[in-house]
């Protein structure tokens, strides 16, 4: 027993860390060889025997904060994570300062994922110890796991003040920025930990996205392509930076990019789906075509894969072979891109009521597709019913997306239909502002126009319509119409 009396020799145990306070002379000479051999009997993984040994310690000394620590951190060993947060309960409720009571309980709290109980005991370590690096790196950890966000950037902050920059403390923080939307900032965070690890390939994807999300296609791509270099057998970074080639117009550069990523990654989806639209946007519908029929043939039967076939029929104008892809995709399984492009198809083929249904059910799926939202109200438009309906539904999907343009035709249609025209101007106005390559848009404000009484307007939208589109059969009548009106008005 010489190691007890020559450990806690002279000032009892209360001022030895880990060991229990003490009453008397004979408790304290019962409570502490029952520690003792209760923790001997812990470290050597015998578990069972430690919680009896710990237990007869506490029957000689009930109020000790240090033993009900240790109960708890073998109930954790033993993967008895209730018992042990109960052992620590009563630990704080003799000491609530008790930092080892408070460490435990936080990090059995965070493995536990009872995330708002372990930032509570952080935030009280934080309190004792401020300068704590792992107290303050786990709590920023929970407070990003929690969506507080600003308080977490505090944190990061603090730890490069107090520890000297750090690649991941300075990648970390620049995330964080990004996160917030406060990109100069990420992007200056992100570029210090470019700096301290010029070969990261987390670091420069990062920098790309970021530059990406401020709108910064041409640097994003530079980073994309700097990771590339550094890692080249890596698909993911080349669907990266396709995605910026084709936002900036660089088509064929996003083509190569996709073939690349594909060749790598046969199977991966997004390759397949970004090449295939690109490719439809090209003119190039024909490979398209061919590349999906190779994947469905290789039995890579992914719903996607039909819904992107089925946009191919469309653009080809094979209508009823669009139908059948998109059914395809649904049979695979139900997503609200299948729904909403059959429904979309059926529509334009005159089966509105079957249409209407799958675009319900997109929205049933996905209460925020504004496609679909935008589509149910413009059919209920175009046929003059459910107005007020078409309305709400409209304006929700132009909450998702204010400045889309054909969403703005839309309700402008809804405000015309309900002889608000005033609203349907102004509307129609905007929408013709935004987006000054549809037709259709000048075609509605023109109807608008006329009922207004501004006949010139109206005349000069329909014009506007025709020079967009030639083919438009019912503006020449409204315009002949029109014209032969007032021709009769003059003559008379």
């Amino acid at each position: 027993m010489w190691v007890i009396t020559g450990v806690f020799a002279g000032g009892g145990l209360a001022g030895c860390a880990g060991a229990p306070l003490q009453r008397g002379p004979e408790a304290r000479h019962a409570a502490l060889s029952y520690y003792m051999q209760g923790l001997m009997h812990e470290r050597s993984a015998q578990l069972a025997e430690a919680l009896a040994l710990y237990r007869h310690a506490l029957e000689h000394d009930y109020q000790s904060p240090a033993l009900y620590v240790r109960l708890g951190a073998t109930h954790v060993k033993l993967g008895q994570p209730e018992l042990a947060l109960k052992e620590f309960r009563q630990a704080l409720a003799l000491d609530p300062a008790n930092r080892d009571a408070l460490r435990w309980m936080a990090m059995l709290q965070t493995s536990e994922g009872k995330i708002e109980d372990a930032i509570l005991a952080y935030e009280q370590l934080l309190e004792q110890e401020p300068a704590d690096r792992f107290v303050l790196s786990t709590l920023a950890d929970l407070y990003v796991l929690q969506g507080q966000l600003p308080k977490a950037v505090e944190l990061y902050e603090r730890l490069i003040r107090e520890y000297g920059s750090a690649q991941q403390l300075h990648f970390n923080l620049g995330v964080l920025y990004g996160r917030l939307g406060e990109f100069p900032s990420a992007i200056q965070e992100l570029s210090r930990a470019l700096e301290l690890s010029p070969d990261s390939v987390e670091v420069r994807l990062a920098l790309g996205l970021t530059y990406e999300l401020n709108e910064e296609l041409e640097k994003a791509a530079a980073h994309y392509e700097d990771a590339i270099r550094l890692d080249p057998l890596n698909h993911r970074l080349y669907l990266h930076a396709a995605r910026v080639h084709a936002a900036s117009g660089h088509f064929k550069d996003a083509i190569e990019s996709y073939q690349t990523a594909l060749d790598l990654a046969p199977d991966d989806l997004e390759a397949i789906v970004g090449l295939v639209r690109l490719w439809m946007r090209t003119q190039r519908a024909g490979d398209a075509q061919q590349l999906l029929g190779r994947k469905l043939q290789e039995r890579m039967h992914q719903p996607a894969l039909y819904v992107m076939l089925g946009l191919v029929y469309q653009e080809a104008g094979a209508s009823q072979e669009a139908v059948r892809a998109f059914e395809r995709s649904l049979a695979l399984g139900e997503s609200a891109q299948g729904h909403f492009h059959l429904g979309a198809q059926l529509a334009q083929l005159d089966r509105e009521t079957d249409g209407r249904r799958h675009l319900r059910r997109t929205i049933e799926l996905d209460p925020n597709h504004a496609d679909a939202l935008n589509y149910l109200g413009y059919l209920d438009a175009e046929d003059g019913v459910n107005l007020q309906e078409a309305r709400a539904l409209i304006e929700r999907a132009l909450a998702l997306d204010p400045e889309n343009g054909a969403y703005l035709d839309s309700l402008g249609w809804v405000y015309y239909q309900l002889g608000d025209l005033d609203s349907a101007v102004a509307y129609l106005e905007y929408a013709a502002r935004t987006l000054d390559t549809d037709p259709t848009i000048f075609e509605h404000l023109g109807d608008a126009y006329l009922a207004r009484g501004e006949g010139e307007k109206a005349e000069a939208a329909w014009h506007k319509a025709l020079e967009l589109d030639d083919r438009l059969e019912t503006v020449k009548r409204k315009l002949e119409s029109f014209m032969n009106r007032a021709a009769k008005t003059s003559d008379e």
